[in-house]
């Protein structure tokens, strides 16, 4: 089997799947160990110097805040710029899309922080319009907020 194929597969897969939908079809920390350990399976000679790369956590990191009258959505965007930085919404789907260009050209010798192109599609937890978002970015970190519709229980008529 060819592990490095199905380690570019998953990486691929990763970036089209949000929420927690591959932490229940494959336990991430045993199967990380599994590709880890049977990456150089069959190879005679001594291993190539790779960078380092985080396959644990989606690109950006996101906290979620519900408060009592609005949602609060915070992305860690290091070294990202708010003109290449797309944003977008359908209902409880928000889209965070952008892209850097690296800081210093070179060979990497360690790589933890994410470069280039990402997108993501974040869950919500109640739908909103593009309209009422309100959206800052300052110091690496994106804010977006908007009022809640939903935060009081309304009775419903029965005929």
């Amino acid at each position: 089997m060819d592990f490095d194929k199905l380690r570019q597969w998953m990486e691929l897969a990763q970036k089209y799947q949000s929420g927690d939908f591959w932490n229940g079809m494959l336990d991430q920390s045993s199967f990380t160990q599994f590709m880890k350990d049977n990456m150089d399976m069959g190879q005679q000679s001594e291993p190539k110097a790779q960078p380092s790369t985080s396959t644990s956590t989606q690109f950006p990191k996101v906290d979620i805040y519900m408060t009592e009258s609005e949602v609060v959505v915070i992305a860690e965007l290091a070294g990202y710029e708010k003109e290449n930085l797309h944003i977008s919404v359908s209902g409880n789907k928000l889209l965070l899309k952008g892209t850097s260009t690296p800081i210093i050209i070179g060979q990497p010798v360690l790589q933890e922080r994410n470069e280039g192109q990402f997108q993501r599609i974040i869950e919500l937890p109640e739908p909103t319009y593009s309209n009422q978002i309100k959206a800052r970015f300052q110091n690496g970190l994106l804010t977006l907020t908007y009022s809640r519709k939903y935060f009081q229980e309304e009775r419903v008529a029965i005929d």
